[in-house]
């Protein structure tokens, strides 16, 4: 069976490469660099234009979409658009290549946020919550337009809302630790705002279950116990033995990440998501609560 993942040498997909790997799949990977030395086979493509990459998706079991710029950048108006054009242009390049082979994928899995739901405080966020408000949700609009619509009946197609996700190599775990080891872990603002947290090893299963799953559309990738920036970061200063450190104003948060070119809103964000389809459909996390993460993952 042939899998190809587009964005699949950044943080996740190196990680659900391995996965497929490990279940038996001839993995490709679509990317805009090259790498002849890379472990799997990468094939060019420039995420938003057709070209000889569409003779991978011909005959491959399984399609996954990660690609698009990092959200964590200042969100000027230009890098904005960049944000929404690096994630829109490469699910329509997708979309029009699925529908035009002959032996189509028996699925697609298109990545999708779970800024889909906004800022919304203690609210709990099931995939039947109706939708938010604000850059992120028009960003996952959009991206999630770009995959369902038109439905393509002879494939399955599936976005995968995904939360923060937690490893060792990428995402805000390494920046975190390194705080807390400093004993500069001290809560963002008030701390009591939500995080949809999943351990990478769970977010790279889910990809791959999503394939076989009997659920289609939007699905919520986070673990199925979110926890309050407070609790995270008194999980990593425990972890590291470090003492309690006084919270960051607001104020300070949004300088301070404005300084080093990074958006500060998204750590005051609040997104209390649940995997509610995933549990229903029997998925199995190897690291359902912030504890078992911490515990992997803390050296």
């Amino acid at each position: 069976m042939r899998a190809v993942i587009a964005g699949g040498s950044g943080f996740i997909g190196q990680h659900l490469a391995a996965e497929l790997e490990h279940q038996g799949y001839d993995v490709v990977i679509l990317s805009r660099k090259v790498d002849p030395k890379a472990k799997f086979r990468e094939v060019q493509w420039d995420a938003k234009t057709q070209g000889a990459w569409e003779r991978e998706i011909d005959g491959a079991h399984a399609v996954f979409n990660l690609s698009g710029a990092s959200i964590e950048k200042k969100w000027t108006p230009d890098y904005k658009k960049v944000i929404i054009d690096s994630r829109i242009d490469s699910t329509r390049a997708i979309h029009q290549a699925i529908r035009l082979v002959p032996n189509k994928p028996k699925a697609w899995v298109n990545s999708s946020a779970v800024g889909w739901y906004g800022d919304r405080g203690d609210q709990i966020l099931s995939e039947s919550t109706r939708a938010g408000d604000g850059f992120l949700h028009e960003v996952c609009e959009e991206w999630e337009k770009a995959c369902f619509d038109p439905d393509i009946p002879e494939v399955k197609q599936v976005c995968l809302r995904t939360g923060i996700v937690l490893g060792q190599e990428g995402g805000i775990f390494p920046e975190m630790s390194k705080l807390a080891k400093l004993g500069l872990g001290g809560a963002a603002g008030g701390g009591n705002q939500w995080l949809p947290v999943i351990h990478i090893e769970d977010m790279a299963r889910m990809y791959v279950w999503a394939v076989e799953s009997a659920q289609e559309g939007p699905i919520n990738a986070c673990c199925p116990n979110p926890v309050t920036n407070n609790e995270f970061m008194g999980a990593l200063r425990s972890a590291y033995s470090r003492p309690w450190s006084p919270p960051v104003p607001p104020f300070a948060l949004k300088m301070g990440a404005g300084l080093i070119g990074k958006e500060g809103a998204l750590i005051l964000m609040s997104q209390r998501a649940v995997p509610t389809l995933a549990l229903s459909q029997g998925f199995k996390f190897h690291y359902s609560t912030l504890d078992s993460m911490i515990r992997n993952l803390a050296e």
